[in-house]
């Protein structure tokens, strides 16, 4: 299997196998498609999706070289030595010049390859479920990260997990990778800045707990913008029967919408008049970048890296996690300013232009392979 993956690098494509736990749309399934797309016919990739979800693949250019391998694993609290013999078998089917493993799901996938053939294993970690952060994570999956990831690279977004990569999971500094993400700002165009009427309060995201859109929707209603503003929610996901049903009681409120998924969330912003995020926990969210390259100013609780990735003007919006007063206060501010809203969108667009372009993200990571790769694929 050596020969073969060094014989795909002499040949100038590397063979990436990507080991997803799920290929639905998310932020981590969004900023692959950027990098596929954007590292062009020398990279080849197998995307394996462990729940069987491919539903991402709208998002992939259809000349990316791409084939999607299926995988059943057996379910279970504890490892299942047949899945490291699935899993190494693919190994082989699929000879990768590079491995890469997707968070704390596909740590089957690290430890059948540590304990086995030994690829170059990039592992990406993008966050925590509900039951984590990274200043409180669970004490057996601290340990059986450290022990998975000690031959690995490991990719992160932001400065937290950057942290809790180095001190928790103890990972070395020549293996640890803080790479800043990055979109295509000019698919993104500015949102609409009313001048009157009623607004649109907007969020595009998976519909899971950690979202906490259960804030969002009370704050809309709290904020009490009149019956001509709306809230839009695109995304789907386990939370959403809960969320239409919360919707459905607060009875000052009917214009929460709830949209469905989408492959082509720049026709979402344009309808937005505010970006709102209302999560627990999260990094540097693909969706911030999106409503700041729309033109958009941006509510949300102040977790990970958002309140340094907006702009100046817009940090005051970025308000204490717990502190669901301010965050309706905030919603409510610039839902009357339209001139703060204009302001604020311009500046974070202009950020997102400046230090958040996908050509820089994708220079960045074609750089990383090659340095983890060797002068051969130069």
């Amino acid at each position: 299997m050596k020969d073969q993956a060094n014989q795909s690098v002499i040949n100038k494509q590397i063979v990436m196998l990507h080991i997803f736990p799920s290929f639905g749309f998310g932020g981590q399934q969004a900023r692959f498609a950027t990098l596929a797309t954007g590292l062009g016919p020398a990279f080849r990739h197998h995307v394996v999706a462990l729940d069987g979800d491919v539903s991402a693949q709208r998002l992939i250019c259809d000349d990316t070289d791409i084939q999607y391998q299926k995988v059943q694993l057996q379910k279970g609290k504890l490892p299942a030595l047949a899945n490291y013999f699935r899993l190494r078998s693919l190994f082989t089917e699929t000879s990768p010049n590079i491995l890469c493993t997707y968070n704390w799901g596909a740590i089957d996938a690290v430890i059948a390859n540590a304990t086995g053939p030994r690829l170059i294993n990039i592992h990406f970690e993008d966050g925590f479920g509900p039951d984590e952060t990274p200043e409180q994570q669970l004490s057996r999956r601290v340990q059986m990260r450290r022990m998975a990831l000690g031959r690995a690279h490991v990719i992160v977004p932001s400065r937290g997990l950057k942290k809790a990569a180095a001190e928790k999971w103890r990972v070395k500094a020549d293996r640890l990778h803080l790479m800043v993400n990055g979109i295509d700002v000019e698919r993104f165009q500015n949102g609409h800045i009313k001048q009157g009427g009623g607004v649109t309060i907007g969020s595009v995201g998976a519909l899971r707990p950690e979202k906490n859109y259960q804030r969002l929707v009370t704050a809309f209603s709290e904020a009490q913008l009149g019956k001509d503003s709306q809230l839009k929610i695109v995304g789907d996901g386990p939370e959403r029967n809960n969320l239409e049903a919360i919707a459905l009681q607060i009875s000052d409120n009917p214009n929460t919408i709830f949209t469905g998924a989408t492959s082509t969330p720049e026709t979402s912003y344009l309808g937005f008049d505010i970006f709102a995020l209302s999560s627990d926990t999260e990094q540097a969210p693909l969706t911030v970048l999106e409503a700041m390259a729309s033109g958009l100013p941006i509510v949300s609780t102040d977790v990970g890296d958002i309140s340094e990735m907006v702009s100046n003007e817009n940090r005051a919006f970025i308000t204490p996690l717990g502190n669901d007063r301010a965050y309706i206060e905030a919603i409510s501010h610039l839902a009357q300013n339209p001139e703060a809203r204009s302001l604020i969108g311009a500046a974070n667009r202009a950020k997102a232009k400046a230090q958040f372009q996908a050509s820089m993200m994708v220079e960045a990571y074609r750089n990383l392979y090659q340095e983890i790769l060797g002068p051969v694929i130069a």
